[in-house]
């Protein structure tokens, strides 16, 4: 069976939710993927912009195209806003949501870092929960439970660390700036992959301070903190050097781990 516009892709672009739905009841699975192809090109905005105007310019755009769903009206020639518009109807999905996804990824367009901690953390909060909790109002589950937030900055956390390397490249960084200033690290050296050692105990930091152990049964809550947990267990693994080339490698047997650990423990 072929899969869906949404459904091709997100796989492509991104795997680990498209991998995530399939744990997922099939009927509404097409729902998710175009929510998480939504998001994904939200996500990418900073990176296909070279000005910060352009940058606003592309979130507007897409936070008037949702309005426009919710007015019934759905731009002919998209086929992630026409499989959206299917999802809010069927789904009741609330507008506020992605208005605050939307809003959330202007962030990325300041080019700073998050201050602290609690910024970081608060960064991972508000490109993510939102995004679970319209899941969960797709699957039937529980948005408002306290559980969405803490898995949400796990998952988020865990991928933020895992692209550091990705978001020096482009001279990005969202590891929190009072610690990069306690290990006397600027951040032309880490977009640079200097001091790697030092950069390795922030990562520790970061990772010991935001993982928060949660427990849900809901399979989509469940299936993403699990997911979240293999990869904090391969940063550790490689004491904690994101930039070691074996990062970008997923785990060894992660379908089979996450689906194991998904479906038979408690």
């Amino acid at each position: 069976m072929s899969l869906s516009y949404c459904a091709e892709f997100v796989k492509q672009n991104d795997p680990d939710r498209f991998l995530l739905s399939l744990f997922c009841d099939a009927p509404r699975r097409n729902a998710l993927w175009a929510l998480f192809a939504f998001n994904y090109e939200i996500s990418k905005t900073r990176e296909v912009v070279s000005e910060t105007t352009l940058g606003h310019i592309r979130l507007q755009w897409w936070r008037d195209e949702i309005a426009k769903l919710y007015e019934g009206n759905v731009t002919q020639g998209n086929e992630i806003l026409s499989a959206l518009a299917e999802a809010i109807q069927r789904y009741n999905l609330p507008k506020e949501k992605f208005d605050a996804l939307i809003y959330a990824r202007e962030f990325d367009l300041e080019n700073v870092l998050p201050a602290d901690m609690q910024g970081f953390t608060k960064y991972c909060d508000v490109t993510t929960t939102p995004l679970m909790q319209l899941a969960l109002f797709i699957l039937g589950g529980d948005p408002d439970n306290e559980v969405v937030r803490d898995v949400a900055i796990n998952y988020s956390a865990s991928g933020l660390l895992r692209a550091v390397p990705f978001h020096a490249k482009q001279g990005r960084a969202y590891l929190p700036e009072s610690l990069l200033n306690e290990e006397g690290i600027t951040k032309e050296e880490l977009f640079s992959f200097q001091k790697k050692e030092k950069t390795a105990k922030i990562v520790e930091k970061v990772a010991q301070e935001c993982w928060k152990p949660s427990k849900s049964d809901h399979i989509f809550l469940k299936s993403s903190n699990i997911l979240a947990d293999l990869y904090f267990h391969q940063i550790k693994g490689q004491n904690y050097d994101v930039f070691s080339p074996k990062i970008l490698i997923s785990p060894p047997f992660k379908v089979l781990r996450l689906y194991v650990r998904t479906k038979y423990l408690r």
